[in-house]
């Protein structure tokens, strides 16, 4: 976790554990190189092979002489298998170089929408912008292909639930340092050509230390059924769903109404107490307040200090039209509340879809069945046959068979990227009568007798020619 004033505290089991690992990752490639001190994020050293470097910083910051002072046994018999000109054959020197910027560009200014932004909303905005600073078409600006290159980079990690919920909790700094890390010999944590000595990435590292929580209220999942005809044009739900809010009797403080939390005396309201291990100053949560900082008398009554309480959540959805089936739409901070007072969780609804006695979907095409006589098979004509947008006349052609279908183009239904519309396949279904008059049945006895004949004719051309 990160203390107020920015700086890394590592847990006391999490240092010990961080440090057995350096050890034995540097004895385990050899790494005598580091030519020149780097800084990790915390501020973790990284240095020749045995050499002793000093750790500090001022305030409550961790300082040690070294995570490893290289005269352990492995070390030793390292150092004595091989002598210097060897080492140097076989650990060549590698040099750190940072590049990275001060200071990112936030993602939602470069796309030009606020945090608040739906996914929907995103993919618009890069689509316009992407079209506006395209390289083809601003050949005479010189800077287009890198604003183009930034929308795109800014658009890759919005678009991605995942991606975009670790950029939100970060910032666009923390972010872009991270992002740039693809593990060792390849760009890392500091911009391009840092080479990692240590053979795994930081992602790793930090895994480590703090594990893989999601700060924030609990996401909450929710079903949402709608028509057919509401996932094509799109309409306006409401969500009703349990999930944790703030307590309305204490206002989520956690503490009766009219009285306040106090400062915690022992970590002084830092929430992190100091202890010294050794060559360690090891920061730890103050096991007084818990690490919040705040001590209290008194718990409010309703949610026993716990700020939160299960209840009725009511959230509205705008479902985009064009919705498919089982497609999950994720509500930013719309699901469940934090009982520290940070952001709420988020919330994921999938979109149930109706069936519709006459329409068939598959992605953007549209597919219905029409009836047609016998009759109209064979000789042709026209029928009506509904559509999206309404009733259209649809010719069947002279000779049409059971099953034949006739595409109508751009009847489906709009495609994602808004530039054009699906298709909607008419199938044709040939019914035969069950019962049929006497004049009926003497007209298709007559068609049958006329057909026989039609077929021995064509059978004895044959033989004729052959004769």
């Amino acid at each position: 976790m990160w203390d107020k004033a920015g700086n890394l505290v590592l847990p006391r089991a999490n240092v010990m554990k961080l440090r057995d690992r350096l050890r034995n990752e540097e004895v385990a490639a050899g790494v005598a190189l580091a030519h020149r001190r780097l800084t990790y994020p915390g501020r973790f050293p990284v240095r020749k092979l045995g050499e002793s470097s000093r750790w500090s910083a001022s305030g409550n910051h961790c300082s040690s002489r070294s995570f490893f002072d290289g005269r352990s046994r492995a070390v030793r018999s390292f150092r004595e298998a091989t002598n210097a000109s060897t080492r140097r054959n076989l650990f060549p020197k590698r040099f750190f170089h940072g590049t990275q910027s001060l200071s990112a560009r936030d993602y939602y200014d470069v796309i030009g929408v606020s945090q608040n932004a739906s996914a929907a909303d995103i993919k618009k905005a890069y689509y316009a912008l992407a079209k506006k600073l395209h390289p083809d078409t601003n050949k005479d600006d010189a800077n287009a292909e890198r604003k183009f290159q930034e929308v795109q980079r800014a658009y890759e990690v919005l678009k991605d639930e995942d991606k975009r919920r670790l950029y939100d909790q970060v910032g666009p700094d923390a972010y872009e340092q991270a992002a740039s890390g693809s593990g060792p010999d390849g760009p890392g944590p500091f911009g391009t050509g840092f080479a990692n000595p240590f053979g795994f990435g930081m992602e790793d590292l930090f895994k480590d230390i703090f594990g893989n929580r999601d700060y924030g209220g609990a996401d909450m999942k929710v079903s949402l059924e709608i028509s057919f005809m509401e996932a094509v044009l799109g309409c306006k739900k409401t969500v009703v769903f349990q999930a944790p809010v703030n307590c309305e009797s204490c206002g989520g403080s956690g503490v009766p109404p009219g009285t306040r939390p106090e400062t915690c005396k022992p970590c002084k309201g830092s929430g992190m107490v100091v202890s010294q291990n050794g060559p360690f100053m090891l920061q730890t949560t103050c096991s007084s307040c818990g690490g919040s900082g705040k001590t209290v008398k008194s718990l409010c009554k309703m949610c026993k200090g716990n700020r939160v309480v299960k209840g009725t959540k009511s959230v509205k959805v705008d479902v985009m039209a064009g919705v498919d089936d089982n497609e999950t739409i994720k509500m930013y901070r719309s699901g469940g509340a934090d009982p520290e007072s940070n952001q709420p969780g988020d919330l994921y609804v999938t979109i149930k879809v109706r069936e519709d006695p006459v329409f068939r979907r598959n992605k953007a095409n549209i597919h219905v069945d029409a009836a047609i006589s016998v009759t109209q098979a064979i000789l042709g004509g026209t029928i009506q046959v509904p559509t999206l947008t309404g009733d259209v006349v649809v010719k069947v052609r002279p000779g049409t068979q059971p099953g034949q279908k006739v595409v109508l183009k751009g009847k489906g239904l709009k495609t994602r990227n808004g530039s054009s519309y699906g298709d909607q396949c008419v199938h044709f279904n040939v019914t035969i009568p069950a019962n049929l008059t006497q004049k009926q049945r003497k007209l298709i006895e007559e068609f049958a007798k006329e057909e026989q004949r039609d077929y021995e004719k064509d059978e004895a051309a044959p033989a004729r020619a052959s004769g």
